[in-house]
């Protein structure tokens, strides 16, 4: 299946970054002060792109799904779970379709109206992606887990996760911290580096595969 655009995007934007920051991989494995400091910038810089192509990747799904429930009503694994993943409390029904007297309209049309119930899960899925800023495996279960993403599929053997949780962590290495600090905790290995990015963009092929297979 063809890769999605903000795939292509994605493969284009680490690629820039590679040949902007990272050094020729040396056999030595010394490097100056200068090429480690820009391999640094590449480790926060690729997070960047990588968090964004996920980020956006889920949205897209999200609103597919929303737009096949509103021009066919049609009901998709993606709406499925976008409801039972958005901690909202599924109400029974009410007693009457009449509007109780202390109780607002929209309150009472929420109860009501399955769309209302979609519309709310929407909204609470857009929440968790303003608010997530990272890579690390809660925030990787919190973007696909929701738009449909089988458990199985997203790592099966059990490693891109933890792969996905030390990247965001030495990423935070480098953004929250001096310089000095984390060189003096860890220095950056350029080969190292770019492994791990090519590692993690592999699966992520995968996964746009997943997300290509269920949009309408």
């Amino acid at each position: 299946m063809p890769e999605s655009d903000k795939f292509i995007t994605l493969r284009t934007q680490l690629n820039r970054l590679k040949d902007e920051f990272l050094p020729e991989i040396s056999p030595t494995s010394l490097y100056s002060e200068s090429q480690l400091s820009r391999t640094a910038a590449y480790r926060v810089l690729a997070h960047a792109e990588i968090e964004s192509y996920l980020e956006d990747r889920a949205w897209e799904l999200a609103l597919d799904a929303k737009r096949a429930w509103d021009t066919t009503g049609k009901t998709t694994r993606t709406l499925i779970c976008l409801l039972g993943f958005s901690d909202l409390t599924m109400d029974k029904p009410p007693d009457t379709l009449k509007k109780p007297n202390n109780v607002s309209q929209d309150n009472h049309d929420k109860r009501l109206k399955i769309t209302e119930k979609i519309n709310s899960a929407i909204k609470s899925f857009r929440k968790v992606i303003d608010n997530n800023h990272g890579l690390k495996e809660k925030n990787i279960l919190a973007l696909l887990l929701p738009i449909g993403i089988n458990n199985n599929d997203l790592d099966p053997n059990n490693t891109w996760l933890a792969t996905m949780s030390t990247f965001g962590e030495k990423r935070g290495l480098v953004a929250h911290k001096s310089s000095t600090s984390y060189m003096t905790i860890q220095t950056p290995d350029p080969a190292n580096e770019l492994n791990t990015v090519n590692q993690i963009t592999d699966k992520l092929l995968r996964i746009d595969e997943l997300i290509n297979n269920l949009i309408e």
